[in-house]
């Protein structure tokens, strides 16, 4: 199975994959994605719909999509990339301590979180941790999905260091 963190403008997917299903943020895609050539041209079926669109690697992650007439970029990373605790909190990363199974996710992208507010909740060896944020913030990106095991180190949820709007009123 691969977990995916896909994002085209402002918008956030996440997209799982197996060999029976693709789940897209949870719900169940049927679908059919095949190259038509060498040279980035692909047709993408969906039930009895399909469209061609041209697929571009851009810098590593990034892709270029021409479609209909339209142009988009999009970045896709591997959910289970590992990354450094580290560097990882440092960058607002919420990250699985040891492998286990996500039970619960309670952040949604454009979410404003508080510092020490639970986001995820992983089981391991039969005990629940509670993932917390590192900082308050807006949740950019959610990698965790219900049921997924994850491996340590697995990047489960980003959060960007702003202001709550509330906090950036005036004071009276």
């Amino acid at each position: 199975m691969s977990i995916y963190c896909v994002s085209i403008g402002e918008r956030e997917y996440n997209v799982q994959i197996t060999d029976s299903h693709v789940l897209v943020d949870g719900e169940p895609v049927k679908a059919d994605l095949a190259p038509l050539n060498g040279n980035g041209l692909h047709v993408f079926r969906q039930g009895n719909r399909s469209r061609e669109f041209y697929l571009n690697p851009q810098a590593q992650g990034l892709y270029e999509v021409l479609a209909e007439g339209r142009r988009v970029l999009a970045r896709v990373d591997l959910a289970g990339r590992r990354a450094r605790r580290k560097d990882a909190a440092q960058a607002g990363a919420v990250v699985a301590p040891m492998p286990g199974m996500v039970v619960n996710v309670l952040a949604r992208v454009g979410d404003y979180v508080e510092k020490d507010q639970v986001l995820v909740v992983l089981e391991s060896m039969k005990m629940q941790m509670q993932l917390k944020a590192p900082f308050a913030g807006k949740i950019e990106c959610v990698r965790a999905i219900i049921g997924a095991q994850v491996e340590k180190g697995a990047v489960l949820v980003e959060v960007n260091e702003v202001l709550h709007p509330q906090n950036c009123l005036p004071k009276i």
